[in-house]
């Protein structure tokens, strides 16, 4: 009697196990034709926008690569770069330009602009603006503070010379974090339509995470665009476009 019980038993959990198996093959399924359906679209029948930005460098042996990432998955960034790295790499610079990509500055040697008097602030701009223009043969009007430091005389000067101030929705602190799939993950809870992502060219996790980033965000619906393409045809002062300081 007591065999046949266990036998009955051990067919109970059997068949309940097999329940489960079940239940998740079916959700894998669900999950996967879901994420199939987004990367099939089109890019313009995507529903989100967000923008993938790149700080400091550019940097030997990592904005190559970066590039190579980017273009293998037809992505579109934006980068901050420090106008005494560009003196030193005028190559990498160029190089970003070819394959599509968007330059703004990060001033010409990364010192916190607020400690600064107004000429100091103009000539870190200026600067990198003139060295980005000389190497790409394109103007950008975009640039980002180091450490998204600025006050009122920051944007003064800003002002003058025709730049909008952009900061960031997403900060994954990629700059200091070693595991590649914590990075992932922060960018992943902290995204949303009109977002700007701040990462950091000159980092091995970072390298290793984008193309998961990339491939987890399409799968959410998002297409990528520049920094100047999600400026496009939005409304001063918007919810999604806070961290765009316009003049």
């Amino acid at each position: 009697m007591m065999t046949k019980n266990k036998f009955t038993l051990v067919i109970c959990r059997y068949h309940v196990v097999l329940v489960i198996a079940a239940v998740l093959i079916f959700w894998g399924i669900a999950v996967a034709s879901r994420d199939a359906e987004f990367l099939s679209l089109p890019l313009h029948r995507y529903p989100y926008r967000i923008a993938l930005t790149f700080d400091d460098g550019p940097h030997e042996g990592y904005t190559g690569r970066l590039i190579s990432v980017l273009g293998r998955a037809n992505v579109p960034a934006t980068f901050f770069v420090v106008g005494s790295c560009l003196e030193q790499r005028p190559e990498l610079a160029r190089s970003l330009c070819e394959h599509g990509h968007e330059l703004g500055g990060h001033t010409m040697t990364h010192r916190n602009l607020c400690r600064l008097s107004e000429r100091e602030i103009g000539a870190e701009l200026s600067r990198t603006r003139e060295l980005m223009r000389s190497q790409c043969g394109s103007e950008s009007l975009l640039f980002r503070p180091p450490g998204g430091r600025y006050d009122e005389k920051v944007l003064a000067v800003a002002r003058k010379l025709g730049l909008s101030l952009v900061l960031w929705t997403v900060f994954p602190r990629d700059h200091e974090e070693n595991d590649p799939e914590m990075i992932v993950q922060r960018v992943l809870e902290q995204a949303d339509d009109g977002g700007i992502i701040l990462l950091h060219s000159g980092r091995q996790p970072t390298i290793e995470a984008l193309p998961r980033i990339i491939t987890a965000l399409r799968q959410r619906g998002y297409r990528f665009v520049t920094v100047s393409e999600l400026m496009k045809g939005s409304v001063p002062g918007a919810k999604h476009y806070a961290k765009i300081i316009r003049n």
